[in-house]
């Protein structure tokens, strides 16, 4: 027997114990302790499988062949103008581009969104199918097929406020947005935004962020294209 005496705060204690007895006792607890934590496992998680089945099935509707079908029209859309759409031409007088006439908008996915929205509604304002916006070349290449909807469902709002819901989605534009890279080119376009107008014999353009309207009146003066100085004065008044 072993005697342990404490003193506390100027009384005495007397504990008798066995140490060894404790010792024992501690190390049993100990060695359970360690059992008890390699026994121990955390419960699965039960949300895991959903979570694999919604991957699984959002995957299986993206390859779908419906889904990429009409993926595939909207790209094809955007990136070619149909034959139609290519003759078509407002009925020739004043304040209208005749077929010889042709007016770029050049623009990139690196121009601020409310920037392009802005100019392709104004474009969508003018009724005229010979005002053109045009990309180097798509948001993500041809590999960021969602990415690049997503981008031009943004932009092709027709109001810049609205926001879609499965029960009122948006309204969009019915403009054509073309990807040429040879435009780009042929008018020496390395800043954007752009506006080219081009009478079939010669080419003006300018840069900047103006509003349509302004770039139409410029370049209708530098040109003394009064069809274009109209259509400033037409969309100035539809604002």
């Amino acid at each position: 027997m072993v005697l342990v005496i404490v003193l506390f705060q100027g009384g005495w204690f007397v504990l008798a114990e066995e140490l060894k007895e404790a010792e024992e006792l501690v190390e049993k607890a100990v060695e359970q302790a360690k059992k008890t934590a390699e026994e121990m496992r955390l419960p699965e998680n039960i949300h895991n499988q959903k979570g694999l089945e919604a991957a699984q099935q959002t995957a299986k509707e993206y390859s779908s062949s419906g889904f990429q079908e009409q993926l595939r029209c909207q790209m094809e859309r955007i990136q070619q103008s149909g034959p139609q759409q290519e003759q078509a031409a407002g009925p020739q007088g004043k304040g209208k581009l005749t077929a010889q006439e042709s007016v770029y908008l050049f623009l990139s996915s690196s121009v601020p969104e409310a920037v392009v929205n802005r100019n392709l509604v104004d474009i969508g304002r003018t009724g005229e199918q010979r005002i053109v916006p045009v990309l180097f070349g798509l948001p993500q290449g041809l590999e960021g097929k969602r990415f690049n909807a997503d981008y031009f469902n943004r932009v092709m709002h027709t109001d810049p406020g609205c926001r879609d819901t499965p029960e009122s989605p948006c309204q969009r534009l019915e403009i054509l947005l073309r990807v040429n890279p040879e435009l780009f080119t042929r008018y020496n376009i390395t800043e954007v935004p752009a506006l080219v107008y081009d009478n079939g014999q010669d080419s003006w353009s300018m840069h900047g962020e103006a509003e349509l309207a302004y770039l139409l009146e410029k370049i209708g003066k530098s040109a003394n294209s009064p069809a274009l100085a109209d259509i400033s004065t037409r969309l100035r008044g539809n604002q």
